[in-house]
């Protein structure tokens, strides 16, 4: 074997050759195959990310319509509406509707206390405004950014008039220059000096307080953007922690789920109630749509935002743990849901929609291990617990045959108007270790 090269010099050139190709094929090969695998996961995440932004973009419009109306509604008053399509142009026509109806509230309130006429409080309302004028927005930035920056500034706005609606519910009222303590406006002239001290305009009631129901849309619209917590659950410290991937806790009171007469309990599935639908007094949503894992951040999960909370695409592709690509997969589960692949200290999503013949009203009994976060028709409607001690945390969920049995793998409970037609839930799960699951159930 030594002198064969030399022997024959051509074929052991052939040879030579032959292997050093299938060498480079072997490696080149894969290597290219894999890069365009890469490409094409990289190209679909990248568009997913686009129309994500998109939709983010468009429901940040329609809040801050929302938030432009129910502020209308509250000062009694109507602006124009914006025209533009433009994205950012509507933003900014948003925003400064949204300003002239804080400025007529500030002017309104001024007025009142100062016994001032409404033009001369507005003049100083509007001098103040110039004076601490916020950072215009750059024209440079792209739409997305632009209408994420005035959005933010309407939210505040929502939050800052709801807290003086509150205030002049719980507080005490502020007598103007010249007005005997204890004496309302119905004692003499009006806060306006008019002297007519009757019922005002759009749903203002006397004294310029909003009504009960301008008070509860601004409660409703603040609750749904997430500005207030909804009933989340709290008790007193049980150290029950563990220091796995950062996420220490501590646990406070043991709360079991609500008891029910497994006698009674006729348990059924689905999604539609009503024609069609099962006979049931209580219906495990088991058919969802579901998305992860995505990397956890502890016990910030919940507060840190995915690309699914942006607005729900079911085409759509992202960069979940380990940025391995993630999809929307169909699932139905027996009872409870379990989001497949399970992973720890990880992020997931799950979407469904619920048909009803008619309208109403449905109790929502809502468990998870760990945490969770539920919205519906696009409003958020619970928070779960971070410091309660669950029953599932001392036990397998799947021992729990009388839970199991009655479909009460419950931690609270939310009573929700279901529409008739199509209604949303999005479900957000956060798993720290171990078992995971989450269960929503219907019933009257």
């Amino acid at each position: 074997m030594a002198g064969f090269p030399t022997r024959h010099p051509w074929l052991a050139a052939s040879l030579g050759a032959h292997a050093l190709l299938a060498a480079v094929l072997y490696t080149a090969g894969p290597v290219r195959v894999e890069r365009k695998r890469d490409d094409g996961v990289r190209a679909a995440v990248g568009a997913s990310l686009q129309q994500t932004a998109q939709r983010e973009m468009r429901r940040q419009l329609r809040t801050m319509e929302e938030i432009k109306e129910a502020l209308e509604q509250s000062a009694g008053v109507a602006a124009d509406k914006p025209m533009s399509s433009e994205p950012a142009v509507r933003a900014r026509e948003l925003a400064a509707a949204i300003e002239q109806v804080r400025q007529k509230i500030r002017a309104d309130e001024m007025a009142r206390v100062l016994r001032i006429p409404e033009a001369e409080a507005l003049e100083r309302v509007k001098a103040e405004a110039a004076q601490r004028r916020a950072p215009p927005v750059p024209k440079n930035r792209p739409p997305e950014a632009v209408v994420a920056q005035l959005a933010a500034q309407a939210r505040a706005a929502l939050a800052e008039r709801r807290a003086q609606v509150l205030a002049q519910r719980q507080g005490i009222a502020v007598n103007g220059p010249g007005r005997a303590p204890g004496a309302g406006p119905q004692g003499g002239a009006d806060a306006h000096g008019d002297g007519k001290g009757g019922a005002a305009r759009g749903g203002i009631g006397r004294s310029g307080s909003p009504s009960a129901a301008t008070g509860g849309r601004l409660d409703a619209l603040a609750s749904g953007l997430g500005l207030t917590t909804p009933g989340a659950l709290t008790g007193s410290s049980l150290d029950m922690s563990s220091d796995a991937f950062g996420d220490t806790r501590g646990y406070g009171e043991f709360r079991a789920p609500p008891p029910l007469d497994a006698a009674r309990v006729r348990p059924g599935a689905g999604r539609v109630l009503g024609a069609g639908g099962p006979y049931a007094s209580r219906v495990f949503v088991d058919t969802w749509y579901v998305i992860g894992p995505f990397e956890g951040q502890g016990r910030d999960s919940l507060k840190a935002v995915y690309p699914p909370e942006r607005g729900v695409d079911l085409d759509a592709v992202y960069y979940g743990k380990n940025d391995l690509p993630v999809r929307w997969t169909y699932q139905q589960d027996s009872y409870p849901t379990v989001p497949r692949p399970r992973a720890e200290h990880a992020v997931y999503y799950a979407y469904t929609e619920i048909t009803l013949d008619r309208d109403m009203d449905l109790w929502v009994w809502i468990g998870a291990d760990d945490d969770s976060k539920m919205w519906f028709n696009d409003s958020l409607v619970w928070i779960g617990s971070q410091v309660d001690d669950k029953p599932w945390y001392r036990v397998p969920f799947y021992t729990m045959e009388p839970e199991l049995a009655t479909r009460n793998l419950t931690e609270g409970q939310r009573r929700l108007h279901f529409h008739k037609g199509r209604n949303t839930m999005l479900f957000k799960l956060y798993n720290g270790m171990d078992l995971m699951f989450f269960s929503v159930v219907l019933s009257r």
